[in-house]
């Protein structure tokens, strides 16, 4: 017979699940709110007072989660990143590397809300606080695409792999970044459209030199 586990240990692993449903909802709320603020009053204007009194919690339960208003732009980076680990498996699938990066550009970038300012200082703070990302290198997301590509005789073979991983997502992040931070009359899906037709011509495989 299956050994019956103590009344109090069982009873602990709700409650823990619980709480921990009840933390990520709050985190939510949070993230929710600051958004709303950042977007209708920018990143320096808004408050943690502001976006604690949005979110209906108290400072406190924000320092839990979160040391420093800066940090919700950390975490809408890490989330964008998330969603394209999740797109792994349907994007290795697509035809080409093209399709693939075009993909992942139009789920997590195209049509999202934020305007110069959160999209550059959003960016800053990935590239100042890459350490703390609770996801994998960026650049990593990318690698088996570029595997598939190479394999398929569409990407250059003349230079590591890893390196070009990190050419395409410093390309693309960059011209993101620039534009954001940015005061030219450039609109963002100019911006990425450059970004990607460079970034193609760049990994495309070269026939060799007679």
């Amino acid at each position: 017979m299956p050994k019956k586990q103590p009344p109090g240990r069982a009873a602990a692993t709700p409650r823990k699940a619980k709480a921990l449903s009840r933390a990520e909802r709050t985190r939510a709320s949070i993230r929710a709110s600051a958004n709303d603020l950042f977007l209708r009053h920018g990143v320096d204007a808004t408050t943690v007072d502001a976006i604690v009194a949005r979110a209906g919690v108290s400072k406190g339960t924000f320092y839990l989660h979160f040391a420093r208003k800066e940090d919700l732009l950390l975490e809408y980076g890490a989330q964008r990143l998330r969603r394209v680990q999740e797109m792994i498996p349907e994007l290795i699938r697509k035809r080409t590397f093209r399709e693939a990066m075009t993909a992942i550009v139009d789920e997590v970038v195209r049509g999202k809300t934020w305007g110069r300012e959160l999209t550059g200082r959003a960016l800053l703070e990935m590239g100042m606080s890459a350490e703390r990302l609770s996801v994998e290198e960026p650049a990593e997301l990318i690698l088996p695409l570029l595997q598939m590509g190479r394999a398929r005789g569409e990407i250059r073979d003349d230079i590591p792999e890893k390196a070009l991983a990190q050419f395409v997502l410093r390309s693309i992040l960059g011209a993101l970044r620039d534009w954001g931070l940015g005061h030219d009359d450039l609109d963002r899906e100019h911006a990425l459209d450059y970004a990607l037709t460079l970034v193609f011509d760049a990994v495309a495989k070269r026939d060799p030199p007679d």
